[in-house]
């Protein structure tokens, strides 16, 4: 009992942090709009779009430069120090071969909007964002790396601070820039992709500074020399291919699902969406749980004490669930608060608040499958992972989730309903999969162990 409680001690001191820099990273867009929300609506159409293919992109990346967090969690459990800048300068080095590729993408947002019907009133608005914000690309893919190298040495606390920082220096932007206010120049929506291009250098900028000049970190050197390694290049990308894939299944399942709401009308669509945005809102809880455990479970493997990986593992998902479970009650008690929040419209407010509820029930599943997949993540297992979320969201979910809306006639309800089997099947495909890791590896040490 002494040793759980010492590891829920240790998972909550990492993941109250990173559960903070969540929430606040979701409102930089959130401010964005607002601020752009009130140049008209076909200026937030345009930067809806542009967003949306902008973070589309963001998301290959990001997964693929997140493998680098269960490489230094495994050094960091060893103490292989030297194995830091190795990983780092490899990491910086695919972030600069990514972002010419982002950078390319964004760059041609323009004609692959069009291609995919969008109106070029709508392109002509996201093209004059795109181009604002992709000064931030490089920046902010240097970034990912800082962070996901301080994260896996349990030292998040850095990463927050910039972070609010940078929050508050893109709101302030964002209102100079967007409005042409205290002599800043008047850009509109092109004025929010400067505020966040320029607040995502300023937050690369701080945390390689950090990283350079704080005592805490004199021991790595992390400039001493250049020790890019093809080798983990090589791991890098074979970790985190899969992982950008299965963020993508996932990414697509559910900003499919609003597409789909379109079939079933104006209220099925609005009630979706707010639905979908408070269950967003509160998966950044057990979001920041699972980049917690994620390390922890990367430190013990690294030095290949599975009970201590087991201990963490679970020990994370019963803190995922219990925090689930809070929020689940949070929704069903307060739905009808909630949802007045967003609109008053009574046929509106009234599919709503079903769906809140049911959102309830769908934080506990996304919370046990969330903290599975990191868990595995830590393991620095990610290829059986992407097929079962691919299964789980591309199959089963879309396939149950569109029969029940229309095959059985529930509507929204039905595919909320399906998307919870969804979410619970993914979850319990990442318990099995950690169950037959952790008894390979046990089967693997016992024969090495063997004279």
């Amino acid at each position: 009992m002494k040793a759980v409680l010492s590891e829920l001690k240790k998972i909550s001191r990492l993941a109250f942090p990173m559960v903070l820099t969540q929430l606040l990273w979701m409102t930089m867009p959130v401010v964005d709009n607002m601020m752009v929300g009130h140049l008209g609506a076909e200026s937030l159409a345009g930067m809806a779009i542009a967003t949306t293919y902008y973070w589309l992109l963001q998301l290959v990346c990001l997964g693929v430069l997140s493998a680098t967090n269960p490489l230094v969690s495994h050094a960091f459990g060893r103490s292989e120090v030297s194995e830091y800048r190795k990983i780092v300068h490899s990491g910086l080095a695919l972030a600069g071969v990514l972002a010419i590729a982002m950078g390319t993408m964004v760059v041609l947002g323009k004609w692959v909007l069009l291609f995919l019907g969008q109106t070029p009133e709508l392109v002509a608005i996201a093209d004059r964002y795109l181009k604002a914000i992709l000064w931030g690309v490089p920046f902010h893919l240097a970034f990912i790396v800082f962070r996901q190298f301080c994260d896996s040495v349990e030292d998040p606390t850095p990463t927050i601070v910039l972070v609010v920082l940078g929050a508050c220096l893109n709101a302030f932007l964002d209102y100079s820039l967007i409005y042409g206010k205290w002599g800043f120049p008047n850009l509109g929506v092109a004025g929010a992709g400067f505020a966040t291009a320029f607040s995502q250098s300023i937050l690369c900028i701080g945390l390689a500074s950090y990283l350079t000049f704080s005592k805490k970190y004199r021991y790595v050197n992390i400039w001493h020399k250049l020790e890019m390694s093809k080798e983990r290049v090589r791991e890098i990308i074979k970790i985190g291919l899969p992982s950008s894939g299965a963020m993508l299944s996932e990414m697509i399942y559910f900003s499919g699902s609003t597409l789909i709401m379109g079939l079933l009308g104006t209220v099925a669509v609005a009630s979706h969406q707010i639905a979908l945005n408070v269950a967003s809102a509160t998966f950044m809880v057990p979001l920041g749980v699972s980049f917690a455990v994620s390390v922890r479970v990367g430190g013990f493997a690294g030095r290949r004490d599975w009970s201590g990986v087991q201990l963490a593992g679970k020990v994370g998902l019963c803190l995922a669930l219990g925090l689930a479970v809070f929020n689940a009650t949070f929704l069903l008690v307060f739905s009808e608060q909630i949802v007045k929040m967003y609109n008053s419209d009574p046929e509106i407010k009234g599919l709503a608040e079903k769906l809140v509820r049911i959102a309830g029930v769908f934080q506990i599943f996304d919370g046990l499958q969330v903290v599975g997949i990191y868990i595995l993540r830590g393991l620095k297992d990610t290829r059986i992972p992407f097929i079962s979320t691919l299964i789980s969201y591309g199959v089963l979910g879309m396939g149950i989730s569109v029969g029940l809306a229309f095959g059985l006639k529930q509507g929204p309800v039905g595919f909320w309903f399906g998307m919870i089997f969804a979410l619970a099947v993914a979850a319990g495909l990442h318990q099995l999969r950690f169950r037959k890791v952790i008894a390979n590896a046990l089967s693997l040490e016992k024969t090495e162990s063997m004279p």
